[in-house]
């Protein structure tokens, strides 16, 4: 389907796509919500195309909303000008609906056929567990709420204060060292950091031909820009109508400081002395890393706010509700904060890198907040069931934890153990990224979707529906321990 979408669309793919592709589909996140209602309700005691009919029916908008999440948040990349976004965002997104119609088809008439035998060989399925570990997470979350809620915001704010010291880092190839490498290390270090891989300024005359003494001043004015270790003589072409002067930095090519030098005073002054009737370029390593990290700027500005509005549209038409969608979306964002502190911790703060891969933010939070509202959206919906049954706040994010909190756990680790083998490959890029995914959807799953989104529907009880209602609601609220009563119809 992608391959097809590629030529039929018109966009490209990248050498990884195959690999995130399957990484992506691995997590089986909308068969394991399936498989678990499936269960619940082979327990209660229906039929295999009862129950799969009934699983199919509570679960399948769930995913169907879930899933049009991401894939929504990574149409957002269409936007984007950094390429390599561009083609990331439509593959992605494919995979998802791929996804979702086996989720919403095949694995429900798989159910119905099979039943019981899907579950084989185990037997313990058929007991339900009324004090496992999840029952007892959900009933402690229910009884004070605003414990569990403070411990689980805790986590997430001590883990994204990391990330106010991130540093991207562009220069990731990394690699083996040998007696060559470190032969040209030892030369290198006697000259400037920036003179192994000098910048080119480009002189382009199309009307008059251009002398030595003309290009002089500028050649001079480049030297006395702060940074600028050398400046070479120019360099004419045959026809004398361009050339080309290098020109070596005292940082090295791929760092900050080197960018930022480019990007200001030297392309700065090149503009501004430049010999009358001339186009001038500044050319090199520093010089294309720096319109990469203005053009990852620019998209990150633009993409992250239209990204999070698009996903706060769906979570509002989803639950049909004003007030548990901003707190969903506030969580996923602390979610996003506290992944990327984590990161920091990890491979700057432990680890001694440089920084974070530059494009590890951006494609981390269309991760972190798309999958982990898909687990959101999970959780809450089921607190709505529970709620609209008649029963107390309590009892409902009891019930709703007991239920959903394993489910969404299974399907964490799975997907986070799928990225984690990212972290096999040798490049640092990838291992970053591997890292990243799976602690982010670990954080979603177990922290925030399984601990933060019922303790905080939990303290806003039936207001989180607001404009709203559910079941149970009367002009005189039901006390907080007592049940409601069935609505009469």
């Amino acid at each position: 389907m992608v391959v097809l979408a590629a030529y039929t669309l018109g966009f490209k793919l990248d050498v990884g796509t195959p690999q995130l592709i399957t990484v992506v589909l691995v997590g089986i996140d909308y068969f394991l919500f399936l498989l678990f209602r499936l269960r619940e309700r082979l327990r209660a005691g229906d039929g295999r195309r009862a129950a799969a009919r009934h699983a199919a029916g509570a679960v399948g908008p769930v995913i169907a909303s879930a899933a049009l999440a991401i894939v929504t948040a990574f149409a957002t990349l269409a936007l984007a000008e950094f390429g390599q976004f561009r083609i990331l965002g439509p593959s992605i997104a494919i995979a998802v609906l791929v996804m979702l119609f086996a989720g919403i088809t095949l694995m429900p008439a798989i159910a119905a056929v099979t039943g019981r035998a899907l579950f084989w060989p185990s037997r313990s399925w058929q007991h339900e567990r009324t004090d496992g570990p999840a029952a007892r997470l959900g009933r402690a979350i229910a009884r004070t709420p605003g414990h569990a809620a403070l411990a689980a915001v805790a986590v997430l704010v001590v883990l994204a204060s990391f990330a106010v010291g991130t540093h991207m880092a562009y220069d990731l190839a990394g690699g083996r060292t040998t007696a060559a490498t470190r032969t040209a290390d030892k030369i290198a270090a006697t000259l400037s950091a920036g003179a192994g891989d000098p910048l080119h300024v480009y002189v382009d005359a199309p009307t008059h031909t251009l002398t030595a003494a003309e290009l002089r001043p500028l050649r001079t004015r480049i030297a006395k820009v702060d940074d600028v270790s050398a400046v070479d003589d120019p360099v004419l072409t045959p026809d004398r109508h361009a050339a080309r002067i290098d020109v070596a930095l005292t940082a090295a090519p791929v760092t900050r400081k080197a960018m930022d030098v480019v990007d200001g005073p030297l392309r700065d002054t090149v503009r501004s002395s430049a010999p009358a009737g001339t186009t001038t370029l500044v050319g090199g390593t520093s010089a294309a890393f720096a319109d990469v990290a203005r053009t990852i700027d620019r998209d990150m500005r633009l993409i992250l706010p239209v990204a999070a509005a698009l996903i706060l549209l769906i979570l509002l038409v989803t639950l049909r509700s004003a007030v548990a969608p901003l707190y969903l979306l506030a969580a996923v964002v602390l979610e996003f904060a506290a992944t990327l502190g984590a990161s920091v911790l990890a491979f700057q703060i432990v680890g001694g890198q440089a920084g974070l891969a530059f494009t590890l933010p951006l494609v981390m939070f269309l991760f972190v907040v798309a999958l982990g509202t898909d687990y959101n959206i999970l959780m809450t919906a089921r607190l709505r069931e529970e709620m609209r049954a008649g029963r107390s706040v309590p009892q409902a994010v009891a019930e709703a934890v007991r239920h959903v909190a394993p489910a969404v756990g299974a399907a964490g680790l799975v997907l986070a153990t799928s990225f984690g083998t990212l972290m096999l490959e040798a490049g640092q890029d990838s291992r970053q990224e591997g890292f990243a995914m799976a602690v982010g959807i670990l954080l979603a799953s177990l922290v925030v979707s399984s601990i933060l989104v019922p303790a905080v529907t939990a303290l806003a009880g039936r207001r989180a529906w607001w404009p709203g209602r559910v079941a149970g609601e009367h002009a005189r609220p039901a006390r907080a321990e007592e049940p409601a009563p069935q609505p009469a119809h």
